[in-house]
């Protein structure tokens, strides 16, 4: 079976907040002041797993980072919701890690008889105000008092960049930039939104680094946003960074590979249109053979239908009795 296909969201969310750059800088504006007082985020590691499982993809993605905490590890679980409203569950997934981490340290440290503390943080940005309970205890209806006790209980700090919030957003260039994206992908106005953070961009002193977030930036307001194209992109590029050096190699770039892509499409569109006007044509010499010539209404209903529809009439034509039955 496949795995759904990442999201634009969870492309950016992994690209960026995977750089240690960005996640030494969120963290320190993020982690409460007592802990940070006590963790040596230089010590900074970023894991490559992911738990969560193939059908919450399209709902969540995560990044585990791991510090030096008191001789031992602190792990910090960030999940990122890019759902547009909140999801109610979310403390099930947190659940989910919490379980699994603990269970992928028992093979580990076989010796162990202690789990090492994990920090659970979720990231939102969604259009929608954040509702979803913060308490273990309130998914649990009805709680007896007397049950309280067997029933797990923990919460999780929320990072709400969501539109409606008020939350401010923190950090150097880079770490307020990928914040902000995120915040502005579903305003309707993305053009202008992308325009700011285009003149943001040209305040990050590493060029290299620069560039590989304007190219993470502009995929995904294209795809993310779905109302802006790379031509929009490719004007708002020339107007924002005109007459810069390394910013119009960039750009001469981006339009030569817009221009790859866009041949590269054509081809494909004309290739399958070529190989459907194929499939229409055989389809109307199998309905010849079997039923006589057929008449312009059958002629235009073929020439009007999509691929799959073709498919299905080019196997029943070998079984139906009439025209009727094979359309039927």
């Amino acid at each position: 079976m496949m795995e759904p296909a990442s999201t634009p969201h969870d492309c950016f969310f992994r690209e960026n907040f995977g750089r240690l750059v960005i996640a030494r800088d969120f963290l320190s504006c993020q982690l409460p002041a007592a802990l940070l007082a006590e963790i040596d985020l230089t010590t900074l590691t970023i894991a490559k797993d992911t738990y969560v499982s193939p059908d919450l993809r399209q709902v969540y993605s995560d990044l585990v980072y791991t510090v030096g905490y008191q001789g031992a590890l602190l792990r910090i679980y960030l999940l990122f919701e890019h759902k547009s409203r909140p999801e109610h569950w979310v403390l099930l997934q947190l659940l989910r890690y919490i379980v699994a981490e603990g269970e992928e340290y028992r093979k580990q440290h076989p010796k162990a008889r202690h789990l090492p503390p994990v920090y659970p943080l979720v990231l939102y940005h969604g259009r929608k105000k954040w509702q979803a309970p913060a308490n273990f205890h309130d998914l649990i209806e009805p709680l007896p008092k007397a049950l309280e006790p067997y029933v797990p209980q923990f919460r999780y700090a929320l990072h709400d960049i969501s539109p409606r919030s008020s939350t401010e957003i923190k950090g150097e260039v880079l770490t307020r930039l990928v914040q902000l994206a995120l915040r502005y992908i579903y305003s309707d106005q993305p053009q202008d939104r992308l325009r700011e953070l285009l003149k943001l961009i040209g305040q990050v002193a590493d060029q290299p680094t620069a560039l590989e977030i304007l190219e993470s930036l502009l995929r995904y307001y294209v795809q993310g946003t779905r109302q802006l194209n790379e031509q929009d992109v490719r004007m708002l590029l020339q107007e924002t960074y005109s007459g810069e050096p390394i910013m119009q190699t960039f750009i001469d770039k981006y339009i030569q590979q817009g221009e790859r892509v866009g041949e590269q499409r054509g081809e494909q569109r004309g290739e399958q249109r070529g190989e459907q006007r194929g499939k229409a044509k055989m389809l109307l010499r199998l309905i010849q053979a079997k039923f006589g010539p057929p008449g312009p209404e059958v002629e235009a209903r073929i020439e009007r239908a999509e691929w799959e529809q073709l498919d299905n009439w080019s196997v029943r034509v070998l079984t139906a009795q009439n025209p009727d039955e094979l359309f039927g």
